[in-house]
Formats: C-alpha cells, sequence, structure tokens
C-alpha cells in the first residue's frame, strides 16, 4: 500500500522505495504516539502523505525539472497475472505509462485525493482526515483530477 502511494505520488520506482522505508521509520518512531482510539490506516497514510510532500519539496528544490515516469514496470511486477500474455502485458504497460502521465499532469493537490480515494480505496471521509481538508474540497480535487485524468487519456487515444 505505502508503496503503491508513494509510486503514485513522486513517478519513480527507486525513490519510492526509499521513501517507504523512510516512512516505515516514522511510524515506528510515532507508534508511542498512536492513541488506540484512532483508526491506523488514517493514521499512517497521513505520516506516509506528509513525508511524501518533503521528498517533493526536497526535490522541487534540487531541480525545477518536471517529474518523469521512469517505472511503471515496477508496478506491473507487483501483478503476478500479467506475466502470462506478451500482448496483454505489452497493453498493461502501455497503460500503466499513460496513467502515470496523467497522474503527474494533475497539480499536486488533486493527484494526493485521486491516488488516495481512486488508488489507495479510502472513503472521501479518509482522505479528508489525511490531507486535513474539508470533505467538500476533497470531493471538488477529485472530481476535477477525474476530468483531467479523462481528458488526458482521451487525448492520446485512450478511452
Amino acid at each position: 500500500l505505502l508503496y503503491s502511494l508513494a509510486y503514485r505520488l513522486l513517478g519513480r520506482g527507486e525513490e519510492a522505495e526509499d521513501a517507504v522505508q523512510d516512512i516505515l521509520e516514522k511510524v515506528f518512531r510515532a507508534l508511542p504516539r498512536f492513541r488506540i482510539s484512532q483508526r491506523f490506516f488514517p493514521w499512517l497514510y497521513t505520516i506516509g502523505v506528509n513525508h511524501l510532500r518533503s521528498v517533493q519539496r526536497r526535490h522541487r528544490r534540487r531541480s525545477r525539472l518536471k517529474l518523469v515516469n521512469a517505472e511503471p514496470q515496477r508496478v506491473l511486477e507487483l501483478m503476478p497475472s500479467n506475466r502470462e500474455n506478451p500482448a496483454t502485458r505489452s497493453e498493461l504497460q502501455e497503460g500503466e505509462r499513460l496513467a502515470q502521465e496523467a497522474l503527474e499532469a494533475l497539480r499536486p493537490e488533486q493527484r494526493e485525493v485521486f491516488v488516495l480515494r481512486q488508488i489507495q480505496g479510502l472513503s472521501v471521509q479518509e482522505v479528508a482526515e489525511v490531507l486535513r481538508i474539508p470533505e467538500g474540497t476533497v470531493k471538488t480535487h477529485l472530481h476535477r483530477a477525474r476530468k483531467r485524468m479523462i481528458e488526458f487519456l482521451s487525448s492520446r487515444g485512450w478511452e
């Protein structure tokens, strides 16, 4: 779950792996402050998203280059059924590459909401809790992100 989140927000597999290790270290250090009355996954995602935002800020400061899609292959490796048919695998790789490009074209706040809601499967309420924004704002960002994703993919021939 954390790798998928990191990969979708950062766009690079190796950097996502490093980020997951850092997130797990932060979670371990923060465990004594975890309250049993809290739900675990929103708490975990909050730590993860905050760390990934820091990584993105550091990356932007170091280089003003646009994030590029470096490793759609890594995400596909996590889906063992895709190894069987080369034609299907090739189509999935192309779809994965385009999906990652579409994600990278989104504004950061739209990307975060989209990834947490559509890819990670959190509820609107959980996304609002993780990002510390109102549920209405989550819905607005999600609507705009879906619209931009559809426009992006349609412009490249994917319906």
